[in-house]
């Protein structure tokens, strides 16, 4: 049976390659063993560009914010000390996943050669999580093996990486030399910073005084890597990043990291919803978390690129998101400490209101005071199984000692002050076991017992004022990243309303900033750490931004509209005056009369006469 030849033309459409071959019509016949990320067209010779992140460049990412996720788990951010290992081992981790990146965006194409080298790049992320639970600012002797473990595999990373750069030569040497030479030159600073890691390698393994901190360098090298290939890309514009993806890699991994807040939510809503359902405080507690992750989105994705970045700006834009991405975390995880402070907060609230209850008059009987002290300190729902079974010994004694005292002795006599000793190591104990239960410790394991109810108090209180300062000073900065973006993304187009959207989030991170000076004083960080408007302070910051950004759009839409009525009345000006049949008479000049006006003066003559 012949089919009409329109019928088909359907199936045989003609395909015109282009250098960009985005969404190019491909027929599968196998998986190659290895592809060229060159495509020769019409023009010559052009890299293969994707319009988008590959499936395998996702699962890359996921890879990635595991194991930011387990060092999270493991890691509290509680001490200077801590701050720094956090930020270090998400170095390692980062500018790992950053240089995968930029290899990928301009060189990688699907075949069994770059499968294998994703394996082996993934096997690399689950080498990190291997060695992170025992990363730490300085190196010892019981974590020496893991600074050596992590040395290693970034050795085996960028040997994996001089590799793909070294294969990728012989596809370029013949039809695109000057790439090929920029690509040699990329290979070649890859097998020198892997000879460094090796010998850094050796110097985990002696015992010599510069050994605590010699893991500073792995930054130093990082830095290197990262400047040399995008300086290399605007020396050889032909393994430039230009209509590449990268701004959608940047993109969707501040999306995956921002996720992570989400799951903080979910965390926080477990904590404080599960013991006693929901209440007009957890539903403000919860509803500032979720509108911060939601705004922290919404700002970061307005000032994204809507074209594409010059060089320069690009690869700026691009190697700002570390810092970007540093205070991202530590801004989701300190959010999530205050949160889950101000829920302990009303839960010892309504304890010591409990506590002042049972000694009102008309005082209830001794059992049954007692009883309903247990009773609100059952209601809190504190999982004692997670590291607070001390203090849950603890509390039981204590309940068993008031059961047989006199509970309000008067002032005068000796009771009064066994009593007030006892109610505040019962105190002292149930907020022990509620920031224990919550996984907020302080930086030392201390003895709870040891401590009176005002010293227990003051080292939370210094935990919390730790995590205040780092909160607010991160949002600061970040305030500061989103102005630099929306310069490099040229968010308005009007210069005018460029400065002042810049300068607007510049004071605002300045206010931000100021706001660490109230840790100075407790009385006043303590009624702020303890009020719910410590959660909404950043977000009304951000949601201050976003208006002034609209009210920025409402202004040049009104300009444009302006412009554009200005232009069309011009138009039909210009278009009446050169109208056809229209005929040009010259002005009447000052003092002489027209010819209608001569002839209505002769009749009137004529009448008069």
């Amino acid at each position: 049976m012949l089919l009409p030849p329109r019928f088909i033309s359907i199936f045989r459409q003609t395909y015109r390659p282009s250098h960009l071959e985005k969404h190019a019509p491909t027929q599968h016949h196998g998986l190659p063993w290895i592809t060229s990320p060159v495509s020769q067209t019409e023009d010559g010779h052009h890299f293969y560009r994707h319009s988008d992140a590959t499936p395998i460049e996702l699962f890359f990412d996921l890879f990635f914010v595991a194991n930011l996720s387990t060092f999270t788990a493991t890691h509290q951010i509680n001490n200077f000390h801590a701050l720094c290992a956090y930020i270090g081992f998400l170095g390692v981790i980062w500018f790992t996943w950053l240089q995968v990146t930029l290899f990928d965006v301009r060189f990688a194409r699907d075949s069994v050669f770059e499968r294998l080298c994703k394996a082996i790049q993934l096997a690399a992320m689950v080498g990190f999580a291997s060695a992170g639970s025992r990363f730490s600012t300085s190196v010892r002797e019981e974590n020496a093996w893991a600074f050596q473990s992590l040395t290693l595999i970034l050795a085996g990373s960028r040997t994996l990486l001089a590799i793909q750069y070294t294969v990728n030569i012989a596809f370029l040497h013949r039809s695109m030399k000057s790439a090929a030479r920029g690509v040699s030159y990329t290979a070649l600073v890859f097998w020198v910073t892997t000879l460094f890691y090796l010998v850094m390698y050796l110097a985990f393994s002696g015992s010599n005084g510069l050994r605590s901190r010699i893991w500073s360098v792995w930054f130093v090298l990082f830095g290197v890597e990262m400047w040399t290939v995008t300086g290399l890309s605007l020396m050889y514009p032909d393994i430039g990043f230009k209509d590449t993806h990268l701004n959608t890699r940047m993109g969707l991994l501040t999306l995956i990291i921002i996720g992570e807040g989400v799951i903080a939510i979910t965390r926080i809503v477990n904590e404080t919803v599960r013991p006693g359902g929901w209440t007009k405080w957890s539903f403000v507690h919860i509803l500032g978390v979720t509108t911060n992750v939601y705004l922290i989105w919404h700002a970061y994705f307005d000032v994204s690129p809507r074209r594409q970045l010059g060089k320069l700006k690009q690869q700026l834009w691009a190697q700002l998101h570390f810092p970007f991405h540093v205070v991202l975390i530590l801004l989701l995880e300190g959010s999530q400490i205050l949160a889950l402070t101000l829920d302990v907060t009303l839960k010892l609230k309504y304890l010591g209101e409990t506590l002042l209850f049972v000694c009102e008059a008309p005082r209830p009987s001794t059992a049954r005071a007692v009883a309903l002290i247990r009773s609100t300190i059952d209601d809190m729902e504190i999982p004692f199984s997670r590291g607070a079974t001390q203090e849950w010994a603890a509390i039981s004694s204590l309940l068993e000692a008031l059961a047989v005292q006199p509970l309000c002795p008067d002032r005068e006599t000796f009771d009064y002050e066994y009593t007030a000793d006892l109610f505040n190591d019962l105190t002292g104990n149930v907020t022990a076991a509620l920031f224990s239960s919550m996984e907020i410790l302080p930086s030392k394991k201390v003895d709870i017992s040891l401590l009176t109810n005002q010293q227990l108090l003051e080292m939370y209180m210094k935990l919390l004022a730790f995590v205040y300062i780092y909160f607010f000073a991160v949002a600061s900065i970040s305030m500061g990243l989103l102005a630099a973006f929306q310069v490099l993304s040229h968010r308005h187009e009007i210069h005018f309303h460029r400065n002042v959207s810049m300068t607007v989030r510049m004071v605002l991170a300045i206010s931000l900033a100021s706001l660490v000076s109230f840790a100075s004083y407790f009385p006043l960080a303590y009624s702020f750490m303890t009020s719910p408007i410590i959660l909404y302070a950043f977000t009304l910051t951000l949601l201050f931004v976003l208006l002034v950004d609209r009210l920025l759009d409402y202004f040049a839409s009104r300009s444009d509209a302006a412009g554009r009525r200005n232009g069309e009345s011009g138009a039909e000006l210009e278009s009446s005056a050169n109208a056809p049949g229209m005929v040009e008479t010259d002005p009447i000049p000052v003092g002489k009369t027209s010819p209608s006006e001569s002839a209505s003066q002769l009749m009137t003559e004529r009448e008069s006469i």
